[in-house]
């Protein structure tokens, strides 16, 4: 990453908090045009507004990588149904006429962004592998490690980042029950706002934390 006096700040998964993210970028003090916002996928479904997160994502002029809602919805919209089916009537409510700039929007984030000193990607990599040689769904769902990539959930498996030896750092999120991970190379940006707990934010180049509280949990009030 080029050092410069522009910050870069990378925010973790949203899932629809808009109070709590609008209360975050107040905190951070963004300065639209100096400011780097990027999110790292996942600013949809289960919380209370998607469509003001999208809102406040264009107001700051923010860019995301793919999360694993965004990739599902592309997916029910597409045809082709999944388990987060039962979202789609609620963003088409919420979004209304904004729905389809929003999905253009979408279609065009990246899967992973590369930017030199730290690897982004919203759930993981594959030991060993760069994300350009990955199945998109597997970037954006990946937990544990089984060797092969048929089972990415299972508990007796190893995390990915366990098995992680590359030279950049990867920054991710999708892993709330994590509460966050901090170590030289990895860093766990999910701290499940959406579930009652934290919103956080990384700020580069200075490796800086800002967190803000949820203010209710709004997971079971909202699925």
């Amino acid at each position: 990453m080029r050092r410069s006096n522009k910050r870069i700040i990378i925010i973790g998964d949203v899932h629809g908090c808009y109070a709590e993210l609008a209360q975050l970028l107040q905190e951070l003090h963004v300065v639209e045009g100096q400011d780097r916002v990027i999110f790292i996928g996942d600013l949809i479904n289960k919380g209370p507004d998607s469509a003001r997160v999208w809102e406040l994502f264009q107001s700051v002029r923010g860019e995301s990588i793919m999360g694993n809602h965004e990739w599902s919805m592309l997916q029910l919209l597409d045809g082709n149904g999944n388990r987060h089916a039962k979202y789609k009537e609620r963003l088409e409510h919420h979004f209304g006429n904004a729905l389809p700039a929003f999905v253009r929007s979408v279609r065009t984030w990246p899967f992973w962004l590369d930017l030199g000193d730290y690897m982004l990607v919203h759930a993981g990599l594959v030991p060993g592998q760069h994300p350009s040689e990955t199945d998109p769904w597997v970037l954006t769902t990946i937990r544990t490690w089984d060797g092969v990539g048929k089972d990415l959930l299972h508990p007796d498996h190893p995390p990915w980042y366990d098995l992680y030896e590359g030279e950049q750092t990867v920054v991710f999120g999708h892993w709330a029950a994590l509460g966050g991970l901090q170590r030289p190379r990895v860093i766990g940006l999910d701290t499940g706002c959406v579930y009652g707990g934290m919103l956080t934010a990384l700020v580069l180049p200075e490796r800086r934390f800002v967190r803000v509280r949820a203010q209710e949990p709004h997971y079971l009030k909202y699925a």
